[in-house]
């Protein structure tokens, strides 16, 4: 039996965005980590369905489930803004396993100083680049702009460091 989809809108909100559920819903939705294991092939594809449903032009035989998945996955691996395909390890999807890796190296190896420096090193470039694959597009900030705040995530957790291993 096919669905009828004649009024539905892939950019309308699958969940009441008014209510605290329904965005703790949504965002669960698109930071989804399985998604970070979607072929190429099948983003490309939810790409093409997104875009034929903002068209009106749906393959005949198309759910409405199908649309939906289709939709989760455009959302947590193309940008916003841009429409471009963001880096894998950049996409909210990918913040969740990947910070979990970085901060279970930062508890094993916080014994001498030089890992300490490149451990937090690893989790600032992480969440730098987080942050910049997330960014709003429309508004375009320099590399020069952008440097400093990368550099400065680095020492105050080097300071906290020393101050904790010296005191009594």
């Amino acid at each position: 039996m096919e669905a009828d989809l004649t009024g539905f809108n892939i950019d309308a909100p699958r969940w009441d965005q008014r209510t605290f559920l329904g965005r703790v819903k949504h965002f669960l939705n698109i930071t989804d980590p399985r998604t970070v294991f979607v072929s190429e092939q099948e983003l490309d594809w939810a790409k093409m369905m997104v875009e034929k449903s903002r068209m009106g032009v749906v393959p005949p035989g198309t759910q409405v489930e199908q649309l939906l998945y289709a939709k989760k996955l455009y959302d947590s691996a193309f940008h916003p803004d841009t429409g471009e395909k963001m880096n894998v390890i950049g996409r909210m999807s990918f913040q969740l396993p990947g910070g979990m890796i970085i901060t279970g190296f930062m508890l094993q190896f916080y014994r001498t100083m030089p890992a300490v420096i490149f451990w937090q090193w690893v989790n600032q470039s992480f969440n730098a680049l987080v942050n910049y694959t997330n960014r709003n597009a429309a508004s375009p900030i320099s590399v020069r702009k952008r440097r400093p705040w990368w550099a400065a995530g680095c020492p105050l957790p080097l300071w906290l460091r020393l101050t904790v291993s010296i005191s009594p």
